[in-house]
């Protein structure tokens, strides 16, 4: 039987802070990332904030023990059954006033490697306090513009013992930190166990959430069947990064505001004010900014005002291996020496989008999107508007 993933009761998770005790004593570690660490700088900010857990779907995981800075993740089975499963800052578990992290320490079973992993390291804390304290401009449902700021420290578990954080708040912002890899540990059960804690050295649990609905839908463990774990692939959509930028054509119409989702996790929004005009170009519009390399699009919401005043809605999803294949034949092997935009254009019927990758170099191609859904929009529809004129 799959347990509940959560335990709040303190009892509990006193006992996980003992064993987590226990453990560090076991591995001879020596040094303490607690964020309660007399050398802190009494000074520093608290933020509200909690932490959420992803892993790639497919690729359960179990805590042994788990901290963050200072605040212990209490869950301990994580496994994602659908989209999206990597950067996404929902469902984190708790939020509280307190000072942010500096380090992570966290051990894990890999229920498809069959093997326990550990990180204990030091985290870009200037880089979380920097984040928090500068935020972010969001849309509300009303339509106004607020400032807000981060809410979650995202934690992500690939197989091979890699971990990519991120902060987060919910599913529209998303920023990394950074990647860091752990080690295999040759973890023994200890004695004392109580029958639940024992799940995690158990042979019949591993069979069963590996084989269970409820942890790994069907149709995923049937295309996985026989076949080995794509190790570096979580890594890979971090690495393929190009100097490249989006450029929205709406013949005769207005941009609203734009969501994005990119493969390594990141997503945030452009508000339809932050556009300008592209070349001169009244209904060409980009975000004017320097060149910067920027991971490959996975998804996209592009809300917009067609020449007749139809407002219209746009969510576009992109396969993996398609899109990189399309960067690399316009980028080649110089990849610091291009530079490329991706001119994404809306037909006149409103019924399509194609998306054409052009380079500085005279290389382009086109991209073509795994699924695209158009929809229709009413002024009741709640959703991030259009410009309103």
């Amino acid at each position: 039987m799959l347990f509940s993933p959560i335990f709040a009761e303190k009892p509990i998770l006193m006992k996980k802070i003992l064993l987590f005790l226990l453990l560090t004593l076991q591995l001879a570690s020596c040094q303490n990332y607690n964020s309660n660490n007399k050398n802190k700088n009494i000074n520093e900010l608290q933020y509200d904030w909690g932490v959420a857990v992803n892993t790639p779907i497919g690729y359960p995981i179990r805590f042994y023990a788990a901290m963050v800075g200072g605040t212990p993740i209490v869950r301990e089975l994580y496994t994602k059954k659908e989209e999206p499963d990597w950067g996404n800052a929902f469902g984190y578990e708790s939020t509280s006033m307190d000072k942010l992290p500096k380090s992570v320490d966290m051990v894990w079973l890999s229920y498809k490697e069959d093997c326990f992993y550990r990180l204990k390291t030091a985290i870009d804390y200037e880089k979380v306090e920097k984040l928090f304290r500068e935020g972010f401009n969001q849309r509300v449902p009303n339509g106004e513009v607020r400032h807000k700021t981060y809410d979650t420290i995202v934690v992500g578990i690939a197989p091979g013992g890699v971990v990519v954080l991120w902060v987060g708040r919910g599913y529209k912002k998303i920023t990394e930190i950074g990647r860091y890899q752990a080690e295999k540990i040759d973890l023994k059960e200890p004695p004392g166990l109580d029958s639940h804690e024992r799940l995690i050295f158990s042979k019949e649990d591993r069979e069963e959430v590996l084989n269970s609905d409820l942890t790994i839908p069907k149709a995923v463990r049937e295309a996985n069947k026989n076949k080995p774990i794509p190790f570096g692939l979580w890594d890979s959509y971090r690495y393929h990064q190009y100097q490249w930028f989006p450029v929205y054509e709406i013949p005769d119409g207005k941009i609203g505001d734009v969501d994005y989702r990119y493969w390594n996790g990141e997503a945030g929004t452009t508000l339809y004010t932050d556009f300008s005009s592209y070349m001169g170009k009244k209904d060409f519009f980009y975000l004017e900014e320097p060149i910067q390399k920027r991971p490959l699009f996975k998804e996209l919401v592009i809300s917009y005002k067609a020449e007749s005043g139809q407002k219209y809605l746009a969510k576009v999803w992109f396969d993996w291996e398609a899109v990189l294949t399309a960067y690399q034949e316009v980028f080649g092997k110089e990849t610091d020496k291009v530079t490329a935009h991706l001119d994404i254009r809306i037909n006149r019927a409103n019924t399509n989008l194609t998306f054409q990758l052009i380079g500085d170099n005279g290389k382009q191609t086109f991209l073509e999107p795994k699924t695209l859904e158009y929809y229709k929009l009413s002024d009741r529809n709640i959703i991030t508007p259009t410009p309103l004129d």
